[in-house]
Formats: structure tokens, C-alpha cells, sequence
């Protein structure tokens, strides 16, 4: 995630202010803090009970480098054979299975630092409560991908598949923990090619951890390919910026074609099929590798040089994907910069904001950078219960 600050200030005074300051304070504050309250409440009463009763056979796997065999070059051949290595279709799962075709496998990674998991908490707490809502029976599954050298403490609470990092430093501090997500998608990948419960639904769906679900996402037939994958289009990844040209060819020659031919996209989020995450993952993984190799990628892609490397993976492996703006995307909307929730079934709360009154006074602030310490996974008071505290952020 991109370390970018917007600064939304209103000299209007409070009781003018404009819709997109509302979603910024209801969307930001309600739905972010109070739904620390709601993921308290459902993951100790509800969240254990789903796990126990839903948990993925599998999912608190523990995969070593011995273990993980399978090759990205089998996974790739297998798709591109349309012999796949997982179920293709979702298992056993009450009123999802009456819609087979069209149900959602949500996946999130995570290094289980403190300042992802109070984001997952809420993130995760919020999904369940969609779940709940019309049309919320086609999120069938859910799975943290985890990659970090001992479980941690959600383990318990999330469903989740602990894959070993390649950064075993990133467990406490390293320089971009991220580096690491493409080598455990793969690593789940490969272990799902030996348990074909480890994913449940033809839609996979990616996203990040600092997400609020709002309403559940529909996905369109997976076997009607007309139907594309939906990206986001993020404005900071420019594959066409002349001053990275220069890296951007290191990874998509001029023979592969012009560098429009990459998406201004990332891996989150993003809703493919499986056979489209087993094409593309390889490329993504080594595309990574490469960057964190080479110091002028790493300079000059900065920050979101893993989204990059992922862009271009979809490029070489010719797969387009759909990425409608808000508020046509049905992904997410990122307050304050987007002033509606659109189409979209979640917001990202990745930008900082700061309100102001009409005397230039600060009134309120939020940065979700300013969470790091552990406390914060467990400890935000609420000053209503998790239900008010839903209608109101559904309502905003």
C-alpha cells in the first residue's frame, strides 16, 4: 500500500459540510473504529463457532519448502490444459451450493503484524456480517493467507493457511513484508493442487486487509467468459510513466508488446478465476523476486513495486481484466478522495484524512498508519452496540 496522505479540508463549518467530508467521517470513523467493537463481538462469539464448525480442512497448514513441491510450471500447464488442479465448484455449504457457477472464495494475505490484524479483524467482521445480507450466500469461504514462521494469534479466529515466509525478519520488522505475498498465494496453490478442499468457489476473489465490507459482491457465471475479471484501477501504477520506462522493459520487452498492454492494477483487488490466479501467480511470483533483486526496480517502483510485478504478470499471461472507476467499480470506493460508495461492495480506507471548521481547526483525523501497537488488535471502545453501529455505517 502506497504511503500517500489526502488532505481533505473544509472551511464550511461543520453542519455544511459536503457528502464527500459525510462518507469520510460515517465511512472512516463509524465503520472503521466501531467495527472493533463488531469484530470483538462476532469473532469471540461467532467467528470461533464458524471456524470450528466451517474451517477449511487444511487451512492452519503449516508448508515448508520440502512440502511445497509442486512446481509453478505444473500449475501453469495444468491451466492451461483446463485440467485444473483444485474443485472447481464449491463444496458442501448449505444455500451457497444452489448457486454453483456464481460464489466467491474471498483471500487476503497477511505477515500477522499487529497493524494488519486489527485491519483484518474489522475487515473479516464485517464479511461475515454481509454474509448475512441478500445475496451474501455466494461468499461461501474465506482465507487468510498467512506468511509468517509460527502462527499468531488469529489463527484461531480467521480461517487461515500458514505458509512459510521467504523473509523470516518480516515476522517483526523488514523493509517490505509484501515481497512475500506472491510466494505464499503460490505455496497455497500448491497445496491446494493436493487438497482440492482448500478452495471452495470458481471465483477467487483478493483483497486487502485494510477493506470494510458494505454489501456483498456479485459475480457473474464463472464459466461465461465474456464475462471479465474485475481489477481496480489504481492512479499511482503507471506503466506507461515514461521515467520507469526503462524497469517497466526489463520485465515487459518491446517484443511482448507496448507497455499499454499493462493494467494499472495490483492483486487487490482483484476477482479472477482459478485458472486465471494459476496462470498468472508464477509470473507474479518471479517478477517479485526480480525486482527486490535489482536496485533500480526496487528505487524506482518504489512502494508498490509488488502491484507492478503483478500488472505485468497479467499482460504476459494475456489476461484482461475490467477496470471500471468509481463509482461503476463494484470492488471499492477510497473516501475522502471517492465521495460515494457507488456500485462498490467495500471501501479502502488506504488515504489519511483531516477535517477542519471554518476556523481552521483540526476536528478530527485518521490515518490508519497511526495503529501499530499491539493493543490496538484487541482494545478500541465503541460507544454503541455492533448492530446500531452497522445500520448507521449502511445507511452513510
Amino acid at each position: 500500500m502506497p504511503p500517500m496522505q489526502s488532505r481533505l479540508r473544509s472551511r464550511a463549518g461543520l453542519a455544511q459540510l459536503t457528502m464527500v467530508a459525510t462518507i469520510g467521517i460515517c465511512l472512516g470513523v463509524i465503520a472503521g473504529f466501531m467495527f472493533m467493537s463488531v469484530v470483538d463481538t462476532v469473532l469471540e462469539r461467532r467467528a470461533g463457532r464458524q471456524v470450528q464448525d466451517k474451517q477449511l480442512p487444511g487451512s492452519t497448514a503449516s508448508l515448508t519448502e520440502d512440502q511445497a513441491d509442486t512446481t509453478s510450471e505444473k500449475l501453469t500447464a495444468a491451466a492451461d490444459n483446463k485440467v485444473l488442479p483444485v474443485a472447481l465448484i464449491d463444496s458442501s455449504m448449505g444455500a451457497a451450493s444452489a448457486s454453483k457457477g456464481r460464489s466467491i472464495h474471498t483471500l487476503c494475505t497477511s505477515n500477522g503484524s499487529p497493524y494488519l490484524n486489527y485491519q483484518t479483524r474489522i475487515m473479516y467482521g464485517t464479511y461475515q456480517m454481509i454474509q448475512k445480507a441478500a445475496g451474501g450466500d455466494q461468499h461461501v469461504a474465506f482465507t487468510r493467507i498467512l506468511h509468517r514462521s509460527e502462527p499468531d494469534s488469529l489463527m484461531t479466529q480467521v480461517p487461515s493457511f500458514r505458509a512459510d515466509p521467504l523473509t523470516p525478519a518480516c515476522d517483526t520488522w523488514c523493509e517490505f513484508p509484501v515481497s512475500d505475498r506472491p510466494n505464499a498465494v503460490r505455496r497455497f496453490f500448491d497445496a491446494a493442487a493436493k487438497d482440492a478442499t482448500l478452495i471452495q468457489a470458481p471465483w477467487l476473489l483478493m483483497i486487502e486487509t485494510d477493506y470494510v465490507w458494505m454489501k456483498p459482491l456479485q459475480a457473474p457465471q464463472a464459466e461465461d467468459m465474456a464475462a471479465s475479471s474485475p481489477a481496480f484501477p489504481f492512479g499511482y501504477i503507471n506503466p506507461q510513466n515514461p521515467n520507469i520506462e526503462g524497469v517497466m522493459r526489463k520485465m515487459y520487452p518491446a517484443e511482448k508488446g507496448p507497455l499499454t498492454d499493462v493494467p494499472g492494477s495490483g492483486p487487490a483487488p482483484v476477482m479472477m478465476r482459478l485458472a486465471e490466479w494459476i496462470k498468472v501467480t508464477p509470473d507474479w511470483e518471479r517478477l517479485t523476486a526480480h525486482i527486490e533483486a535489482d536496485p533500480e526496480s526496487k528505487e524506482k517502483l518504489g512502494w508498490v513495486r509488488e502491484m507492478y510485478a503483478f500488472s505485468v504478470a497479467l499482460a504476459l499471461q494475456r489476461i484482461k481484466v475490467d477496470l471500471a472507476k468509481p463509482p461503476l467499480s463494484t470492488l471499492i470506493t477510497q473516501p475522502p478522495a471517492d465521495a460515494t460508495l457507488g456500485q462498490a461492495a467495500m471501501f479502502h480506507y488506504t488515504w489519511g484524512s483531516v477535517f477542519q471548521n471554518a476556523q481552521g481547526e483540526k476536528v478530527w483525523e485518521f490515518d490508519k498508519r497511526a495503529y501499530t501497537d499491539p493493543s490496538i488488535v484487541t482494545t478500541v471502545s465503541c460507544p454503541c452496540c455492533h448492530t446500531t453501529c452497522y445500520q448507521v455505517a449502511t445507511r452513510c
